[in-house]
């Protein structure tokens, strides 16, 4: 399970064996613009979900969310995803970007 912060081992972009920290998680998908990583499952914010949440809070009487409902990428995205990660061996603090499906927790 990984989350932001966690120390990860991955192939870098000439294949070598590196170990990084996770910065971010993001996704080359238009609509995954806000994204969070969780006990290693990424989720991204659900302009769906979040209209219809406010909507049902609207009928209720109660104020509307003050952030976005997230839902976990479904399994035919993950390929979009990557993590950004700084790199244990450079210490320039260039991230790197590295897919998600190609990560190890350390």
């Amino acid at each position: 399970m990984i989350n932001i912060g966690d120390k990860i081992s991955y192939e870098n972009i000439f294949g070598e064996a590196s170990e990084g920290v996770i910065l971010a998680v993001s996704s080359d998908m238009d609509s995954y613009d806000m994204m969070e990583l969780k006990d290693g499952v990424p989720y991204y914010a659900s302009k769906k979900l979040t209209a219809s949440e406010n909507k049902r809070r609207k009928k209720s009487k109660k104020p509307p969310l003050t952030s976005p409902v997230f839902a976990p990428v479904k399994e035919k995205n993950m390929s979009s995803v990557f993590l950004e990660v700084l790199s244990m061996k450079t210490s320039n603090g260039i991230p790197e970007y590295v897919l998600f499906s190609e990560t190890t927790k350390t």
